[in-house]
């Protein structure tokens, strides 16, 4: 594998382009988030939940293509400058970015996200206060004055009244915080055992997830359905498989007090899965259906992301976003610490793995592979049975997402796999465009059947969602291909404009959403109007900044390299 010393490759025009359309859909779906669920930085007071949608059909495939291209522009850039040359540009475009930002754009982000949270809690509790809409019984379960819920239910208040801001009823609530006399209070009063929330998620989900035994025991005896199952399909059972760091980040969201630390977790979640199977949670469920204990892989998932979450990989130190342990500790694989800047991180991983490849294979005089498979129907038979092994330990549609300051290791080797494809595909030399050679057709099969087959299986069969959702990623990746190759392979000074300003559009963009959403927050619109709205203000302010503070200085040339007689630049994250 020994490197050329050749003149660098042509300009890719239609690759740059692909690069840049990655970063801006990015841009896109993070500005979607705050109108689509619940559980990001900051959260609409209204929400569509048709962005999910959107939302799982952009993930699916958008840093999978990102990566692709990265693959490509490193095989390039080694073959035309040499393994130090494509070190020296990786730790120039792409390190040093990651470490001004982690020391910049974050904590603004977080000082920003935390503007926007104060601001939502004050429009909230001014809203919340007006007649018809504060729950009284919810607010005494949440201040924990069972004298003042003794109270109200005695005099007629309802006992499955629901709070307006996440619409869950007052049992729920009462599990929550695994408050068991609240709990009796309500069932004594006449709740329903098995009330369900928005979502479809019972008091039992919540006694397991947030492990509270003898709220749990309490449930069961009154008649709670242990089978029971919420609108994905997730069981109490299932509930109490969420790790130590899932339940302090939806704990945080909630706003919920953690009680004691993970060993004493732990130590609660054993007994109420006990509680759970004595009572019956496991075996033939209605109808006679198959069992809830999950299976083989379901086993090895838990056991894997238990490892994960495990304190092995706790140090001394606090997290950025998370807060890192109570003791004060800092967790390396699940304390967020890269947040979107983590496939930076995942870059230099990848970039370091290729020249130890590179320089051993040259050493042990290994001739490069070649990439001329790809371009014939045996792609399909390595790539996508690759890609599916990881793919199966994931969590939700599309690839799971690695923000610690260690990567988890399905996801860089996932994304891995999907480097090393672009790069065999520079070796490939397809001078004729055969890879991704009927794009439209390409982009039709996997938008319009394997999304929706991936996205329908996800529950009940695993194996067949795992397989579309590879296969969906792939297509995507080469119908983009031919779609750039075909439509925008030659100059165009806009699309340079926006390619040359991606990466910063990338790069700062959080800060700038936390500041419009919170902003926008009161409006009363249309969730897809203010997305619009929030979008245009986005890339309008983004764009403005590149132009006017980036572009021409030397941050813009340390993003991008200089322009002046650029015409073989290779791209700056690429």
């Amino acid at each position: 594998m020994v490197s050329g010393q050749s003149t660098p490759s042509a300009r890719r025009h239609d690759f740059d382009a692909l690069r840049a359309f990655a970063m801006i859909l990015g841009v896109l779906l993070h500005a979607s988030l705050p109108y689509a669920t619940d559980g990001w930085m900051v959260s609409d007071a209204r929400r569509d939940e048709r962005l999910l949608i959107f939302v799982s059909w952009v993930h699916g495939f958008r840093m999978p293509l990102f990566i692709f291209v990265s693959g490509y522009f490193t095989a390039m850039l080694w073959r035309g400058r040499g393994l130090a040359a494509l070190l020296r540009q990786r730790f120039l475009r792409v390190f040093l970015p990651l470490i001004l930002g982690v020391l910049t754009v974050l904590p603004l982000q977080d000082v920003l996200v935390g503007w926007a949270r104060q601001r939502a809690a004050a429009q909230d509790a001014a809203r919340f206060a007006m007649p018809g809409v504060r729950s009284e019984v919810v607010e005494a379960i949440r201040s924990g004055d069972l004298t003042t819920l003794q109270r109200l239910l005695d005099s007629g208040a309802d006992p499955n009244q629901t709070d307006p801001e996440f619409h869950d009823p007052a049992l729920n609530w009462a599990s929550h915080y695994g408050s068991a006399e609240a709990v009796r209070l309500l069932l004594d009063h006449g709740a329903d055992v098995d009330r369900s929330s928005r979502g479809g998620h019972r008091a039992l989900h919540s006694a397991a997830f947030f492990a509270h035994p003898e709220v749990m025991g309490l449930l069961i005896e009154r008649g709670a359905d242990v089978r029971v199952r919420d609108l994905e399909g997730g069981t109490p059972l299932k509930a109490s498989q969420g790790t130590w760091p899932e339940v302090k980040a939806i704990a945080g969201f909630l706003r919920l007090p953690v009680r004691g630390t993970q060993e004493e977790f732990q130590e609660r979640r054993t007994r109420c899965r006990e509680l759970l199977r004595r009572a019956g949670a496991e075996g033939p469920g209605p109808g006679g259906t198959s069992s809830d204990a999950p299976g083989l892989l379901a086993r090895s998932r838990q056991a894997y992301r238990e490892f994960l979450a495990s304190e092995r990989f706790l140090v001394p130190g606090r997290g950025r976003l998370l807060g890192g342990d109570p003791s004060g500790r800092w967790h390396l694989v699940q304390t967020s610490t890269f947040d979107h800047l983590w496939f930076l991180g995942f870059l230099c991983w990848l970039v370091a793995g290729f020249g130890i490849a590179v320089t051993v294979g040259s050493r042990l005089g290994i001739p490069a592979l070649s990439g001329a498979w790809l371009l014939t129907w045996k792609w399909p038979l390595v790539l996508v049975p690759a890609t599916l092994v990881p793919q199966l330990w994931m969590g939700d549609f599309g690839p799971d997402t690695s923000v610690g300051f260690l990567p988890q290791p399905h996801v860089l080797l996932y994304y891995g796999i999907f480097f090393a494809a672009g790069t065999l595909y520079f070796e490939s030399r397809d001078a004729d465009g055969r890879l991704g050679r009927h794009p439209w057709v390409l982009v039709a099969v996997a938008s319009l059947l394997l999304f929706p087959a991936g996205l329908a299986m996800m529950k009940s069969l695993p194996l067949g969602s795992g397989l579309a959702q590879v296969l969906f990623a792939w297509l995507m990746c080469f119908g983009c291909l031919g779609l750039f190759r075909r439509y925008l392979d030659r100059e165009n000074p806009s699309i340079r404009y926006l390619a040359d300003s991606a990466y910063w559009l990338y790069i700062a963009h959080h800060p700038v959403v936390a500041l419009f959403q919170g902003w926008m927050r009161s409006w009363d619109l249309d969730p897809l109007l203010k997305w619009a709205l929030l979008t245009v203000f986005l890339l309008g302010v983004l764009l403005g900044s590149y132009h006017l503070l980036v572009r021409n200085t030397w941050l813009g040339v340390l993003l991008n390299g200089r322009r002046a007689g650029s015409g073989d630049r290779i791209g700056p994250a690429s």
